[in-house]
């Protein structure tokens, strides 16, 4: 073939192909020689090339089994069924795992009410409503739900859906997966049980803690005070009023947002912090019985500011405690006037702290009920009127229209905790 190739070229060349006779039919020849062995040769590598790519489907289509394998026994492991179904032809395909989880023979045809048949009465709707929303959701989403078995169990499962869209937008198909989460589901109730358990303990323990603390701050406020309080029960009286005043507020639209269910036990809590800076006021100045001097009257003012620095070195430890910071604000404030006419700071109207001007009515009430070194107790009548001048001046004239509305229940609470403390 090469010695014809090269012979042939060379006739070619010199243009004598046209003299020789019989050169159209050698030409001829060669030609169909020359297109047989490259029809040879394109067919040698087509078959080469088939056998190579048939070889690799073989490997692959192997490869393929061997996942598919590998799968359902991962899916049998996991307890994990498949689901597949097409709205256009109505076939419903479940892998072998779904009926064993179902607990349904699988030479039964699959089915969605055959699906539904398994789910428990009690969630048998929520999953129909499950189903119908699948045909309209674009997004994936997963649910759990119980199964009643045919001898009584109930079973606990795992259901991810997912739908799919033609380009159109309309609806083409939905598949999914089923999980058998029974044992997961005992394991995270028995855990639920456990940490409700211990979260119980820790509240109990917290509550424990927290009561011997405002045990003792009470035990030491009760000591201070009672320099100046004949009865001993102006601590008690004092947070109750809070408390009920605070209590009445809620009810009101001005101060509904601000006075909590939270604000109120807060409130009670803090409300005896409110004089803790009178240990530091000498009993000259305290227990005189009759006037003050001027120089003993700013002597006497600074129990507020005694009480603000004695529990701000406290908050500095604990920043986020609302009891303390509460009790910073009585403590400082509750001698602010709603006309700007208090002290220390000469605060006016709400840029006075709604605590403190809960305490300064409590306060104020308590005190014309009670015996002092330097007066006798007046009558509930009395200190209501005394209480209603004020109103607009010393009191916020919302708490004291809520304070004259509900007066019997604090003339009730006064009575109530002396004569308790009396007894005692």
């Amino acid at each position: 073939m090469s010695q014809r190739y090269l012979k042939m070229q060379d006739v070619l060349a010199t243009g004598r192909w046209e003299d020789t006779p019989g050169s159209i039919y050698a030409l001829e020849s060669f030609a169909r020689e020359v297109d047989y062995h490259a029809q040879t040769k394109l067919l040698t590598t087509l078959i080469l090339d088939h056998a190579t790519i048939a070889r690799r489907v073989e490997q692959l289509n192997q490869e393929l089994a061997q996942s598919r394998e590998r799968l359902a026994e991962a899916q049998e492991i996991a307890l994990l069924g498949r689901w597949d179904i097409d709205p256009g032809t109505g076939s419903v395909i479940w892998s072998q795992s779904t009926y064993d989880i179902l607990e349904i023979d699988s030479s039964v045809t699959a089915s969605s009410e055959l699906f539904l048949s398994s789910v428990h009465p009690d969630d048998l709707t929520d999953v129909r409503v499950m189903f119908q929303q699948m045909v309209t959701s674009h997004k994936s989403w997963t649910t759990r739900y119980r199964l009643l078995m045919k001898d009584g169990r109930v079973k606990w499962v795992h259901v991810r859906f997912h739908s799919k869209f033609d380009d159109q937008g309309n609806f083409d198909h939905f598949y999914g997966t089923i999980q058998d989460v029974t044992e997961l589901k005992k394991f995270e109730d028995e855990l639920e049980r456990y940490s409700q358990h211990l979260e119980q303990m820790v509240e109990e323990k917290v509550q424990e803690i927290s009561e011997s603390q405002m045990a003792t701050i009470y035990a030491l406020i009760k000591l201070s005070e009672s320099r100046d309080d004949d009865t001993g029960a102006h601590i008690e009286r004092t947070a109750s009023f809070c408390r009920l005043l605070a209590q009445k507020l809620q009810s009101r639209p001005e101060y509904a947002a601000e006075v909590t269910d939270a604000f109120i036990e807060t409130i009670y809590k803090a409300a005896p912090l409110h004089d803790i800076g009178k240990v530091g006021i000498p009993d000259g100045i305290l227990l005189k019985p009759g006037k003050l001097t001027p120089d003993e009257w700013s002597i006497m003012k600074t129990h507020v500011q005694i009480g603000y620095e004695t529990l701000s070195q406290v908050s500095e430890q604990y920043k986020q405690n609302e009891f303390l910071k509460m009790g910073i604000d009585i403590a400082l404030y509750h001698h602010e006037k709603w006309d700007g006419s208090g002290y220390l700071q000469g605060l006016q109207g709400e840029a006075i702290p709604l605590a403190a001007r809960i305490m300064a009515l409590s306060d104020v009430y308590d005190a014309l009920r009670s015996k002092r070194v330097y007066k006798d107790a007046f009558s509930h009548a009395e200190s209501i009127e005394i209480i209603r001048s004020s109103q607009g001046s010393h009191f916020d004239p919302l708490l004291v229209d809520t304070f004259l509305q509900n007066q019997k229940e604090f003339e009730s609470l006064y009575e109530s905790i002396t004569s308790l403390n009396t007894n005692d």
